[in-house]
């Protein structure tokens, strides 16, 4: 069983009409390296670049007539795509003119014709272009009144076409928007990334099926492209391909060689999601199911690091939307990763991580813009190592008159005139009371009135004698910030009470 691959690219257009595709030529150098590697792809690679119209056609004819019905074929076809006026999709070469792209391009029916008369069971196209989704809805299938000759001549059983975009989309026009100077396609670096890091093996097998490596680049593509959506068609076939193989997994035997059977008629199936994953597929809503394989172990080794200082809070991935989709429990999903949250490694972790996770406004005082506090420390009194962590934002970052500040020991509440510093052990001696009222107002023009009530917040903090006031905005805000932030020390001290000895 040989397992053979053709890259077309075509970077530079003789017609002035055709914009130049400079990242085209990083396509086949970064493609061919994971193709060729033993370790991934295992394929003989060749390789057609700016060729003419009848060069790539000969080319692709030779590269599906060659083929044993044991061999899997694999072809990339990177270029810009065309639609003719009666909506046809066609292929641009080097010397490809608009004018008379029917005759000086190479047409998607072509290229369908070598398919279905190469006598390979296995077949993928990679079709990374304009339109690109355009090709499947024009396939044929093998059967019809032509059922014995395809069984008997063609031989093919298994197609799988994974396209850029959708029939409708832009894959490289709008600007190159999915192309970035001389590095390759995001489509194209998304096949790359994937088969050199083995994410699309989503059972760790060790292998990397058809349809796991279309979820693998779809998710890729879309994170960075949201509206460029990749496509994954199936035709006439039976089973899966194995496209590649994880160079970080098991090492499993090469697939066997399948026997010819008879094709059978197929539309293009839609790939259901897969359900490897301890979660229950929902419709209409969960967790994007791609997002979920693809990130999963990345969530937990975040959650289950002792000296993560980020947040971690739901959601963790993009959810579904629309009744016809499909995600994974949500809730189960959160249950999962949550089970594997560690607790903090020590107590400037932990109160690092209480602070993010409370949006509090962290202060490197490193930083430019950390030294921009120095009233701040100053007003808070810091003494010997102690450090500035953050502060409650009151919209003015330098010298506020309210301030609500943490260090790396103490708390410190200042108003106008007076500075309590609360060591974290002693939070328990922290008073935080409020009252409110309501204020009416008004207001006129020669022309209309009007009016209206605001609730005015008094916030009153006592520790020991000491004692702050906040009004308005800020009574509000400072009651909100302290009741919160004393609550999770509470949490953290019965979880860790050594650290507030």
């Amino acid at each position: 069983m040989a397992r053979r691959a053709l890259v077309v690219t075509t970077s530079r257009y003789d017609d002035p009409r055709l914009e130049h595709l400079p990242g085209a030529n990083a396509d086949p150098v970064a493609l061919s390296e994971v193709l060729s590697d033993g370790a991934i792809g295992g394929f003989e690679v060749d390789i057609l670049k700016d060729r003419t119209r009848d060069e790539v056609a000969r080319g692709v004819q030779r590269f599906f007539s060659a083929a044993a019905p044991e061999d899997l074929l694999l072809l990339h076809l990177s270029c810009h795509g065309r639609k003719d006026s009666r909506g046809r999709l066609h292929f641009a070469a080097r010397d490809t003119e608009v004018d008379t792209l029917e005759a000086s391009s190479v047409d998607a029916d072509f290229l369908n014709d070598r398919m279905e008369q190469s006598a390979s069971q296995q077949i993928i196209l990679l079709l990374d272009c304009c339109y690109s989704g355009a090709f499947v809805k024009g396939m044929r299938t093998r059967a019809g009144e032509h059922a014995i000759d395809v069984a008997g001549n063609l031989g093919g059983r298994g197609r799988f076409i994974i396209t850029s975009s959708t029939s409708l989309q832009y894959s490289y026009e709008d600007g190159e928007r999915s192309r970035d100077g001389a590095k390759p396609s995001v489509f194209t670096a998304a096949v790359v990334k994937s088969l050199r890091h083995g994410t699309g093996d989503r059972d760790g097998d060790g292998r990397v099926g058809a349809e796991e490596f279309y979820r693998d680049v779809c998710d890729r593509v879309t994170r960075i492209l949201p509206d460029q959506t990749p496509t994954l068609s199936v035709n006439s076939a039976i089973g899966d391909v194995v496209v590649a193989f994880n160079p970080a997994g098991p090492r499993p035997s090469r697939p066997a060689a399948v026997e010819p059977v008879a094709a059978a008629a197929a539309e293009p199936v839609v790939v259901a999601p897969s359900t490897d994953y301890p979660f229950d597929p929902v419709k209409g809503s969960g967790y994007d199911i791609g997002a979920v394989m693809n990130h999963l172990k990345e969530v937990i080794d975040l959650v289950s690091d002792p000296r993560r200082t980020k947040p971690v809070r739901s959601p963790f991935f993009s959810e579904v939307s629309g009744k016809s989709g499909i995600g994974y429990d949500k809730q189960q999903v959160d249950a999962h990763i949550l089970h594997h949250l560690a607790e903090p490694a020590d107590f400037e972790v932990a109160l690092n991580r209480l602070l993010r996770e409370q949006r509090v406004a962290l202060i490197d005082e490193g930083t430019p813009v950390g030294r921009r506090f120095v009233n701040l420390r100053e007003r808070c009194q810091l003494v010997g190592w102690e450090r500035l962590i953050g502060h409650v934002k009151t919209g003015r970052i330098v010298d506020p008159r309210w301030a609500v500040a943490y260090t790396s020991t103490h708390l410190c509440v200042l108003d106008a005139t007076h500075l309590l510093r609360v060591p974290y052990r002693e939070l328990s001696s922290l008073s935080v009371s409020s009252t409110s009222r309501w204020d009416t107002w008004s207001g006129s023009n020669d022309q209309a009135g009007w009016g209206g009530e605001t609730e005015v917040v008094t916030t009153t903090v006592r520790f020991g004698a000491q004692e702050a006031v906040f009004e308005a905005f800020h009574g509000k805000l400072m009651r909100d910030a302290l009741n919160a932030f004393v609550a999770a020390m509470a949490d953290l001290r019965k979880r860790h009470p050594d650290w507030f000895a």
